[in-house]
């Protein structure tokens, strides 16, 4: 049996492949209501992560952040000595590797297997994952893995997984980032959006406007990755460099602009390219504070 804590956004299409695939999956999320529909695929609903971890071989944990991530990871290994257990969440590699050592000493092995790719990535079982830690975890449950994941390259340790996710994220923020601000500059000076991309597509950053160009400047934009988790991956980040005495002047502008779009903005729940709509509306504000002092 395998377990799936955290049904969420990637949580969801993950345990809803393996189901299609036969494996027999029995799942947890905080709030019951979300994992009800995956019964439907087949799937049994624990009633705890205690209960999740006695009825499991593996565990796959997919959560938002190091404390949720901890919590998961001390209920699992109390539950059941000889579990393995894959963290799928973005933490810090402080987090993984004290998961790491916490799981060795309760008698389980742990691997960190990061995943690039959002859900859609996930329903199509095309995500890339980096994996540090067990490596004998990849061997044994790599064909479950294989279901969702197209590629594994495996990193070395668990916290080095961790830390290549952040270093990976902070350079698809930064480009969506870039595109965005770059737009905003543009149209403040009167260049048309066709004119900005006749001039960008004959460019190797044609391949930039082409991912978020039309993300950012859509008006509906289903939600693929709220703005919450990337000021949070991008503090996470911070905090890594930090711990090595490595200072990230830019990764840390991103995460104050993140976290301003998600608190002052009141866009945590938002997918992150909304950022465009908040520097946009803060632009505006800010010409209007100017016409009015």
């Amino acid at each position: 049996m395998i377990g799936v804590v955290g049904t969420g956004l990637m949580g969801y299409p993950i345990a809803k492949r393996l189901l299609a695939a036969g494996y027999p999956v029995v799942v947890w999320n905080r709030t019951r209501e979300r994992a009800l529909p995956l019964t439907r695929e087949g799937a049994a609903v624990a009633e705890s992560v205690a209960e999740l971890a006695e009825k499991s071989e593996l565990a796959l944990v997919v959560v938002s952040d190091d404390e949720a991530s901890a919590s998961v990871l001390e209920q699992l290994t109390s539950a059941k000595r000889g579990l393995d257990v894959v963290n799928h969440s973005t933490v810090t590699p402080m987090h993984a590797r004290w998961a790491y050592r916490l799981c060795g000493e309760r008698g389980c092995r742990y691997l960190t297997l990061t995943v690039m790719g959002g859900p859609t990535e996930a329903e199509r079982g095309e995500l890339v994952g980096m994996a540090g830690g067990d490596r004998e975890v990849l061997d044994r449950w790599g064909e479950a893995i294989g279901r969702y994941v197209r590629e594994v390259v495996y990193v070395g340790s668990a916290e080095a997984a961790a830390a290549l996710k952040l270093a990976i994220n902070s350079i698809y923020f930064s480009s969506m980032l870039s595109v965005a601000e770059a737009l905003l500059l543009a149209e403040r000076w009167g260049v048309s959006y066709e004119k900005f991309r006749e001039v960008a597509d004959k460019l190797w950053i044609k391949v930039l406007l082409d991912r978020y160009a039309g993300r950012l400047l859509s008006e509906k934009q289903p939600l693929r990755f709220r703005m919450r988790l990337a000021a949070k991956d991008m503090l996470y980040a911070v905090l890594a460099g930090f711990s090595k005495g490595q200072p990230l002047p830019h990764i840390t502008a991103m995460a104050q602009t993140f976290l301003e779009a998600a608190t002052i903005g009141g866009l945590g729940e938002e997918d992150y390219t909304r950022v465009y709509r908040f520097l946009r509306s803060a632009q505006a504000d800010e010409a209007t504070s100017t016409r009015s002092g």
